[in-house]
C-alpha cells in the first residue's frame, strides 16, 4: 500500500498532541525523520515522565489505557488515539513501537516504505 500522507500526518499529530497532553514535566518535544535505504524512519519523542512500565507493552494495542489517576478526560482515554494510530500505521504493512527513553520520557518510532520518484529534469 503507498504511503497515505494524509493519514500519516494525523498519527503524527496525534503522538505530538498526546505528548503535549500528557507528558507530565516535559520541555523537550521533537519529531524526526530519516530516510534510508527507501524506508522513512519517523521518530516522536519528549523528555517528560515516560509511560508507565506496566502499561507501555498494551497501549498500542486498543482499549482505555490511562495515564494517571486524575478525573480529567484529556487522561482518562489517551491509549484510544494511540491504538488508532498503530492500527493506520499497520495497515501500510509497518509497525509503530512506545518505549521510555533512558531519560525517563517516550518515545514512539514507525517505519514506513518511501516511494520511488522519477527524477524531473
Amino acid at each position: 500500500m503507498p504511503m497515505d500522507a494524509l493519514l500519516v500526518e494525523q498519527v503524527l499529530l496525534n503522538l505530538l498532541e498526546n505528548a503535549v497532553a500528557h507528558a507530565e514535566g516535559m520541555t523537550r518535544l521533537s519529531l524526526s525523520v530519516i530516510s534510508e535505504g527507501g524506508k522513512a524512519m519517523f521518530t516522536v519523542e519528549d523528555d517528560g515522565c515516560g509511560i508507565d512500565e506496566e502499561k507501555i507493552s498494551r497501549i498500542l494495542e486498543g482499549g482505555a489505557v490511562s495515564f494517571g489517576e486524575s478525573g480529567d478526560s484529556k487522561t482518562r482515554h489517551a491509549g484510544i488515539g494511540l491504538s488508532v494510530c498503530a492500527t493506520i500505521i499497520r495497515a501500510h504493512g509497518a509497525k509503530m513501537t512506545a518505549s521510555n527513553t533512558s531519560g525517563g520520557g517516550a518515545r514512539f518510532v514507525f517505519f514506513m516504505k518511501c516511494e520511488e520518484r522519477e527524477n524531473v529534469e
